[in-house]
């Protein structure tokens, strides 16, 4: 292992996150990481992380393992029995959920019911929601490929209305059979539905008033926040 400092390793993270055009909000989500923990490891105020959690670096930074490692000054040995999936802990994953169909990240269009798969969570996603409480939905679009990529499996995590945070990404189910992904953001007259893509021409933000969704004008039932994603696998 060489000598590396957690200076030059928060330097080098932070270098290839910009370089990748991700924010710190954006790599965690990507990572299962959190934010804080993030920025503090770029900020040098943490000492280089332990090699599971390099590798979720990793995973959120779209690189291979063995780049970071070699930041960390990890040169021989590196692990090879981490999984290839983004748990958001060191947890193993030891419960499994169906994958709904594909869930639209661009224009909404029809949600399909069909069930393609599972997959694992980890204990402490189903500690903090409950299994009962969290879906699996395959996104299929571009319109939010700046935070999860096309064809990635999104968990979301069933929660009042109330506990959403404008910004927050949610699933959404308009007029009883679309589904989207999209940043909410809940005004006092009006709800607005946001992408957040390298395609920023090709998709547009939309935005409902508040009397028209009271009336069902259209019916819009956000069904989950986004808490962890999976690659595509």
């Amino acid at each position: 292992m060489n000598d590396v400092t957690k200076e030059e390793f928060g330097n080098n993270i932070r270098d290839l996150r910009k370089n990748k055009g991700f924010s710190i909000r954006q790599l965690a989500l990507q990572s299962g990481v959190s934010n804080p923990f993030l920025s503090q490891v770029e900020n040098a105020k943490r000492s280089i992380p332990k090699p599971s959690t390099l590798e979720k670096i990793a995973h959120g930074l779209r690189v291979d393992k063995s780049v970071i490692f070699k930041m960390a000054g990890i040169v021989d040995n590196v692990p090879n029995n981490i999984s290839n999936e983004l748990p958001i802990s060191s947890n193993p994953s030891t419960v499994s959920i169906p994958i709904y169909g594909r869930i639209s990240a661009g224009y909404p269009e029809g949600a399909k019911e069909d069930i393609e798969g599972n997959v694992k969570i980890d204990d402490e996603l189903i500690e903090r929601y409950g299994k009962d409480n969290l879906i699996g939905l395959r996104v299929n679009g571009e319109s939010m490929n700046k935070v999860v990529p096309n064809g990635a499996v999104a968990i979301l995590a069933k929660i009042d209305t109330c506990e959403i945070t404008n910004g927050d990404i949610c699933g959404v189910i308009i007029d009883g059979e679309s589904a989207t992904l999209k940043h909410v953001y809940q005004y006092p007259d009006r709800i607005r539905f946001e992408p957040d893509s390298w395609l920023k021409e090709e998709f547009k933000p939309f935005e409902y008033s508040k009397e028209d969704v009271d009336n069902g004008q259209p019916p819009i039932q956000i069904i989950g926040k986004l808490v962890h994603q999976q690659s595509s696998f």
